[in-house]
């Protein structure tokens, strides 16, 4: 497969649409928070599991690049304009989403050598207006509404139905919310609906012929219209 760059760009991008929200899922698993009230020092309590949550959260947002990249290429013809933007976007905002990640290790190590009041305040003074404004902001909305946008223009291609966009849509807000709230069932709910749906969407992909994924078995029937449209 590696000296077959079709087929194996093909079930790159294809797996990583699966690893992706899959990762993301398992990173909300064994994130030690409980649920209630935030305490930070379940992280100094906890730094073996939050090293391994944090990882797997990284590797999600990492994941998801090459596999938007991939949704991107196979978009010809209607929404491509749309695809090339929200996928230039998206990438993004996914590789800045997934450096703020290592905040989890600094949580470990402040809390942990400091009192609760002073590791907070240092946390809050780490966030400079550069920070939120060229890593946060680009990350957050990158990733979220890049998703979004590029699944639309995936559906618009006729790629895949329209339940696709809708689905990392509610995916991404059911997560956000659960997360938000400390709700396990949202927390985990939300990655599981983006499981689902980006799941099938790789595994098509990764069942697809090599023509199919470049595009050569478009060519003849565009060349057959072409051909019509020549003997009028």
């Amino acid at each position: 497969m590696l000296t077959n760059a079709s087929a194996f760009r093909r079930v790159a991008a294809g797996a990583c649409l699966v690893l992706a929200p899959l990762c993301l899922l398992l990173g909300m698993v064994t994130d030690p928070t409980e649920p209630g009230p935030y305490d930070p020092l379940v992280y100094a309590e906890n730094p073996g599991a939050v090293g391994v949550s944090a990882t797997l959260l990284h590797y999600a947002w990492v994941l998801f690049v090459p596999g938007v990249i991939g949704l991107v290429h196979l978009v010809r013809r209607k929404g491509v304009v749309l695809a090339n933007l929200a996928g230039a976007v998206t990438v993004i905002g996914l590789i800045n989403f997934s450096s703020l990640m290592i905040s989890d290790f600094f949580d470990i190590v402040l809390y942990g050598s400091l009192p609760a009041d002073q590791a907070h305040k240092l946390m809050e003074e780490a966030a400079q207006p550069a920070m939120i404004a060229a890593w946060q902001l680009p990350g957050m909305i990158g990733s979220f509404l890049g998703l979004v946008l590029v699944a639309v223009a995936y559906a618009r291609s006729g790629r895949a139905g329209w339940w696709f966009p809708a689905g990392v849509l509610g995916g991404i807000a059911v997560w956000l919310y659960g997360a938000s709230q400390w709700n396990e069932v949202l927390g985990f709910g939300g990655p599981v609906i983006l499981l689902l749906v980006f799941g099938y969407v790789g595994v098509s992909i990764i069942r697809m012929t090599d023509a199919e994924w470049s595009g050569e078995a478009e060519e003849p029937r565009l060349s057959g219209l072409g051909a019509g449209g020549g003997s009028r």
